[in-house]
């Protein structure tokens, strides 16, 4: 499980803010991979900025934008 504290936000905010993009996954069999994918990178990237100093929401508010929280679909 490590490393994967992440996936069900980035499922959950998928599917409400990237609905085409959450069906193209889901469709091709890829949506759970792609989000532990996204998961694991995101805990790495926290937990490097953890180890250089910054708190544990500082470092999320820096990455999690970029790999889970992506901006919503036009």
């Amino acid at each position: 499980m490590l490393g994967l504290q992440y996936t069900t936000m980035a499922l959950n905010h998928w599917k409400k803010h990237l609905p085409q993009r959450y069906k193209e996954l889901s469709e091709a069999g890829t949506l759970n991979k792609r989000a532990q994918q996204a998961s694991r990178e995101a805990a790495s990237q926290v937990g490097s900025l953890i180890r250089k100093g910054l708190r544990q929401h500082e470092a999320e508010e820096m990455v999690l934008p970029d790999l889970i929280t992506l901006p919503p679909e036009k």
